[in-house]
């Protein structure tokens, strides 16, 4: 089972770097989605959630596994690399917390990225 996570998983910088230089092919209200072919047979993830944006390690944490779980629902056909950026600061209002109502957008978001 760790062999398949590992294969999914854009792990080095390298990767992440080259695919976030391409244009973003989706952006929404907190993500922005970049994609970039790649020659293997499965596409993969990576992740660029920084502290900046997201304050508090339990909200980052909760945005991955958020990102993670939609990822692994969808039915990727073709092989990409896909890397996926929180681009606006969430919690604004609510003292730089991730409140229910910020979790349904980015549930939202993830869903339209991931038809």
């Amino acid at each position: 089972m760790t062999k398949k996570i590992k294969k999914t998983v854009l792990q080095s910088s390298e990767d992440i770097s080259r695919t976030l230089k391409n244009k973003s092919t989706s952006n929404s209200k907190h993500l922005s989605l970049y994609k970039q072919l790649n020659n293997l047979e499965s596409s993969r993830l990576g992740l660029a959630i920084p502290k900046k944006n997201a304050k508090r390690a339990i909200d980052r944490n909760r945005i991955k596994r958020l990102i993670r779980e939609n990822f692994r629902n969808s039915n990727q056909i073709v092989p990409y690399d896909i890397v996926i950026k929180l681009h606006t600061p969430i919690g604004k209002k609510t003292r730089k917390k991730l409140r229910e109502s910020e979790r349904k957008a980015i549930r939202q978001e993830l869903a339209k990225f991931f038809e």
